[in-house]
C-alpha cells in the first residue's frame, strides 16, 4: 500500500496563517529561473517538483546566511522571513500531497463501487432481472 501523507489539522492551520500573512504582505518568491510567484500561484499552479526546488533553494540561501562571516552582522529579520517562507513552501507541498492522496482515494473508491455494482448485477438470476424490469415498466405506465 502507498504511504499515507501525514498532513494534520495543525499543519493546515499553520498553512492558513502563513498563507494569509503572505497574501496580506503580497509576498513573492523568486524561482531559480527568475520568475516571481505569489501565494496563489504557489498553491494552485506550481507543481510539487517546482515547490521542492524552491524549498531547496531557500534552504541553501538560509544556510549561506547562517554560515556567513562572523564579522559581518546578519540581518535577522531577513533570515526570519526566509525561514518563514521556506516553512510556507514546505506546508504547501504537504497540502498538495494530501489533496492528491484524497483525489486518488476517491478515484479508487469509485472504481471499486463500479466493480461491486457489476458483480452484483452479474450474480442476479433471470427471475430477479425480470422482476426489476417489470417494476420499471409499471412505474412508466403510471404516466
Amino acid at each position: 500500500m502507498a504511504t499515507k501523507i501525514n498532513f494534520t489539522k495543525e499543519h493546515e492551520e499553520k498553512l492558513d496563517a502563513l498563507a494569509i500573512k503572505a497574501l496580506k504582505e503580497n509576498t513573492v518568491i523568486q524561482t531559480s529561473l527568475g520568475q516571481y510567484l505569489n501565494i496563489t500561484e504557489l498553491m494552485h499552479t506550481t507543481s510539487i517538483n517546482q515547490l521542492n526546488n524552491i524549498r531547496t533553494n531557500l534552504l541553501k540561501q538560509i544556510q549561506k546566511k547562517e554560515e556567513g562571516d562572523e564579522w559581518v552582522e546578519t540581518d535577522n529579520s531577513i533570515l526570519d522571513k526566509m525561514k518563514e517562507t521556506k516553512e510556507l513552501v514546505n506546508l504547501i507541498i504537504g497540502w498538495k500531497r494530501k489533496n492528491t492522496e484524497i483525489a486518488e482515494n476517491k478515484a479508487k473508491k469509485a472504481k471499486l463501487e463500479e466493480t461491486l455494482k457489476q458483480l452484483k448485477e452479474s450474480t442476479k438470476t433471470p427471475e430477479d432481472r425480470i422482476k426489476e424490469l417489470e417494476a420499471k415498466l409499471a412505474e412508466l405506465e403510471e404516466f
